[in-house]
């Protein structure tokens, strides 16, 4: 029998979450842009690519990091503007808004993509609370939000919502991410109030057991929200949430895979739903949360085998380190510190 892995401590938690921080700062460059991905300890050997929706999940990690290890250094406060900025830089009118209800979207390479605007939403409204870190926004940080919620409102379409379309025309592609959703939902609830059509959509995809399949991790933060703000009923919160960890406890092939980010996405939602049971302890039973605990920690270890100098590399199988690597591996143990506090 293999012996039971070390724990991760408070302290070495707050180390790692100000080290990727660090990182991050450092490879942002003057236009706002990150070093998207490079291998590990070496930010010279670059790899090619971009993904607007990482960028914007990275930046909502930096201000979380730069709050929670706060006061930041004047350099890591600019380089968080800096990559705000960017996401500000993306947002354009939707040409095909209804009159009078102007909103904003968040465009790459001329497409609009729903999981965009949802994390677009949570960087930006987390930067805000950063003194001295949010960019110009030519329409204010208050006007910039409510179009860009605007935007993920009007595209809930039935008990779900359209994805993505053509910024030019406004057609809807077939296409359909896993997480949009997830996205979307959990960035309109944190940046404002769940309206009636909001409220309907979350409802019904709690209900139907939307994103147990993928184990989504971005469905956890929502559904999370939706429980703690009494969006949804206490029995469908409890019921939903204990679905999706219970997929998560029972599957063993995401860590047999040695790759660092599935992991991490996976504790990223057992703690948080950790977060979610200190507010509503009546939502699930205490051997239940004691599971959820012991396979978090469990996680935090097995993600250090690919932990060095602030940098999260893919895996076993490969060194690249990429900015979604590092957003989801130090949210993890961002989240744990502030357990174990």
């Amino acid at each position: 029998m293999s012996a039971a892995p070390a724990k991760v401590t408070t302290g070495q938690s707050r180390e790692i979450v100000a080290a990727s921080l660090d990182h991050l700062a450092q490879i942002v460059l003057p236009n706002g842009r990150f070093i998207y991905a490079h291998e590990a300890g070496d930010t010279g050997n670059v790899h090619d690519g971009y993904n607007l929706l990482r960028h914007c999940g990275t930046v909502w990690f930096m201000a979380r990091a730069a709050t929670a290890t706060g006061p930041s250094p004047p350099a890591t406060l600019d380089a968080i503007r800096r990559a705000a900025g960017y996401i500000g830089r993306k947002l354009e009118p939707a040409p095909w808004a209804k009159a009078g209800q102007p909103s904003l979207a968040l465009v790459g390479r001329g497409m609009v993509k729903l999981g965009g605007l949802g994390l677009g939403l949570l960087a930006l409204s987390e930067v805000r609370k950063l003194p001295g870190a949010l960019p110009d926004l030519p329409l204010g940080p208050d006007e910039t939000l409510a179009r860009m919620r605007r935007y993920a409102l009007d595209e809930i379409d039935g008990d779900d919502f359209r994805h993505k379309r053509l910024l030019a025309t406004g057609e809807v592609t077939p296409f359909r991410s896993d997480y949009y959703t997830g996205e979307a939902i959990f960035g309109l609830l944190v940046t404002g109030p769940s309206d009636t059509d909001l409220t309907r959509v979350t409802t019904s995809l709690m209900r139907r057991g939307y994103g147990w399949a993928q184990q989504s991790h971005w469905m956890a933060y929502a559904a999370c929200e939706a429980a703690e703000r009494g969006v949804v009923q206490p029995a469908l919160g409890s019921a939903y949430l204990t679905g999706l960890m219970e997929g998560i406890l029972s599957d063993s092939h995401y860590t047999a895979r040695r790759q660092s980010t599935p992991i991490a996405c996976r504790t990223e939602a057992l703690t948080r739903v950790l977060h979610l049971a200190r507010r509503r302890p009546d939502l699930m039973t205490p051997d239940f949360l004691t599971r959820i605990r012991a396979h978090a920690a469990e996680n935090l270890s097995l993600q250090l085998d690919w932990y060095q100098d602030g940098q999260f590399w893919k895996g076993d199988d490969a060194r690249k380190v990429q900015i979604d690597y590092i957003q989801h591996n130090a949210t993890a143990f961002l989240h744990w510190a502030d357990l174990e506090a």
